[in-house]
C-alpha cells in the first residue's frame, strides 16, 4: 500500500514561516507559536496529500531542539497528538540546533531502508538532507520537499534539486495558523516589602501572595492560543512549561526583591498549576 510520512524540521518551519507573515527575520522562537495543534496537522495531511496523491499516512516525524530540562507548550501539545512522533536535538549555548539534521537524516533512510512509506514529505530547507534524498530515492522511495514562504531565499538550490516535488505554504497559510506575539517593553516591577506584599493580606505567606499575583498577571498577558494550551498541558501534567517557568520564578524574585530558595521555587511552581488549573 502507498503510504507517505511527514518529516518536519520545526526550526526551519518557525523561522520561516515568522519571516513569511511578518517579513521580519528577527522574530525570536519564544514569540512564535503554533495555534491549533491538531488543525496544523490536518492542513499539513491534507498538503502531502495533495502533493504526493496518496491519501493514507504512517505518521509526522516533529524534529525541534529542547531548550531546558522540560518540553514547550508547543512539543508537548504536538506530543499528544495522535499519529506523531516528537524527535528533540539541543540547542548550544548561542540557541542554534544541533542533533536536529541527524535525526532527520536517520529516520529519513530508515524508513525508506524497510520499506514503511512510498513517499515521503519533507520540510526543511537544509542542504545536510541531500545525502538522505538521494539514499531514500535509491531505495524507491519518492521524496518531496514543502518549503515555507520563499524558498528561493530559505531552501538550498541542491535540496531543491534533489527532490521529487516542490511545494510550498504561502503567507496566508501560515498566518492562520501561526500565532506570532510582539514583544514589548518590560513594564516596571514593582518591589513590595518582604514582609506585607502590596495588596495581599499581611496574614498570608508574601511568598505565596506574590507567587498568585504573578500566576494571574502572566495568564492575563499570554495570548488566548498559548492560555488553552498551557491549560491542556497541565490537566495531566505537573510541570509548568519553560516559557511560563523563567518569567514566574525572576518576577517572583523581583518583585520579592531576593534570590529564591529550592523549596520556594517549587512552591510558586505549584501555585501557579494550581491556579490555572482553577480556571474554567
Amino acid at each position: 500500500m502507498d503510504r507517505y510520512a511527514i518529516l518536519v524540521d520545526a526550526g526551519y518551519f518557525f523561522a520561516a514561516g515568522a519571516q513569511a507573515v511578518t517579513n521580519n527575520s528577527s522574530t525570536k522562537r519564544r514569540d512564535i507559536s503554533v495555534t491549533n495543534p491538531t488543525e496544523l496537522l490536518a492542513a499539513l495531511a491534507w498538503q502531502a496529500e495533495q502533493q504526493t496523491s496518496i491519501r493514507h499516512a504512517l505518521r509526522v516525524y516533529w524534529y525541534d531542539a529542547l531548550s531546558g530540562p522540560r518540553l514547550s507548550i508547543d512539543q508537548s501539545s504536538l506530543a499528544d497528538q495522535p499519529g506523531v512522533k516528537l524527535r528533540l536535538g539541543s540547542l548550544n549555548s548561542a540557541g542554534e540546533q544541533k542533533g536536529v539534521d541527524s535525526l532527520v537524516v536517520t529516520d529519513l533512510i530508515e524508513l525508506a531502508r524497510n520499506r514503511a512509506i512510498t513517499d515521503a514529505v519533507v520540510v526543511s530547507g537544509d542542504e545536510d538532507l541531500r545525502i538522505a534524498f538521494q539514499i531514500a530515492q535509491s531505495y524507491g522511495v519518492r521524496v518531496h520537499l514543502l518549503a515555507i514562504g520563499d524558498y528561493r531565499h530559505n531552501v538550498s538550490p541542491a535540496l531543491r534539486m534533489e527532490a521529487d516535488s516542490v511545494g510550498v505554504l504561502d503567507a496566508t497559510w501560515l498566518a492562520s495558523r501561526l500565532t506570532i506575539t510582539s514583544p514589548k517593553a518590560p513594564a516596571p516591577i514593582a518591589v513590595p516589602d518582604p514582609v506585607t506584599p502590596i495588596g495581599t493580606d499581611p496574614a498570608m505567606d508574601p511568598v505565596n501572595a506574590i507567587a498568585r499575583q504573578v500566576a494571574v498577571e502572566l495568564l492575563a498577558t499570554a495570548h488566548e492560543g498559548a492560555r488553552t494550551l498551557l491549560q491542556q498541558h497541565l490537566l495531566n501534567n505537573t510541570s509548568v512549561p519553560p516559557e511560563f517557568d523563567r518569567r514566574l520564578i525572576a518576577i517572583t524574585a523581583a518583585k520579592l526583591g531576593r534570590q529564591l530558595t529550592g523549596d520556594e521555587n517549587r512552591r510558586i511552581r505549584g501555585i501557579f498549576v494550581g491556579y490555572v488549573r482553577s480556571i474554567k
